[in-house]
């Protein structure tokens, strides 16, 4: 007895089935301190004159520096109910008192395969340690706790670079914000949404 098999072919991509569905895109929710333009130029001078001594380094856009103040986490969409979570927690947030951010030397974050090249500050002001620790509580009353972190470390990504940077001496560079942005933004995108702000006074 002879039996005939009939098979369909296969089709496969890199990433395993042709007709799996795309990865979905990963959304980041944070709160974050934003330099002016003026700030923007001066550290953008500096992040170039470093160019050289970091030549596989991919170079963040200087309308993209920010200083983080709290990671609210990421999901595989906008999480509206964060989004007003968060808006909820700011509104019964006391005033804060202006305050700078110098920012003075090179440091190195985050993962050791594809570093972050931050300027980072060496000190943070009694008003600025306030306003972040203020901005804190009220974001783990909010349900946030998952992420929130426990200590500031006041830095702004200049590029990401090779591991085991060398970190030689910057001039130091003062910011004196005077708001901050809830941000949502999506991983590969060249462009943040901002969903809220508020004056620093």
């Amino acid at each position: 007895m002879f039996f005939s098999f009939h098979t369909r072919p296969v089709m496969t991509s890199p990433q395993g089935n042709l007709f799996a569905p795309a990865p979905a895109a990963t959304h980041k929710l944070f709160f974050a301190l934003f330099p002016d333009d003026a700030e923007c130029e001066r550290i953008g001078s500096l992040a170039t004159a470093l160019h050289s001594a970091y030549p596989g380094a991919r170079w963040i856009r200087p309308d993209r520096y920010h200083l983080t103040l709290h990671y609210l986490g990421e999901s595989d969409q906008r999480r509206d109910d964060q989004v007003r979570d968060a808006i909820q927690a700011v509104q019964m947030l006391p005033a804060a008192e202006p305050f700078a951010i110098t920012l003075d030397h090179l440091r190195a974050l985050g993962s050791p395969r594809r570093p972050a090249l931050t300027l980072a500050a060496s000190h943070v002001s009694p008003a600025m340690e306030a306003f972040w620790q203020a901005l804190q509580e009220r974001l783990i009353r909010a349900g946030f706790h998952r992420h929130i972190g426990r200590t500031f470390i006041p830095h702004l990504t200049l590029a990401y670079v090779d591991p085991e940077p060398a970190l030689g001496q910057v001039g130091s560079i003062t910011l004196r914000p005077t708001e901050f942005r809830l941000i949502h933004s999506i991983q590969g995108q060249p462009d943040y949404e901002v969903l809220g702000r508020w004056p620093i006074m």
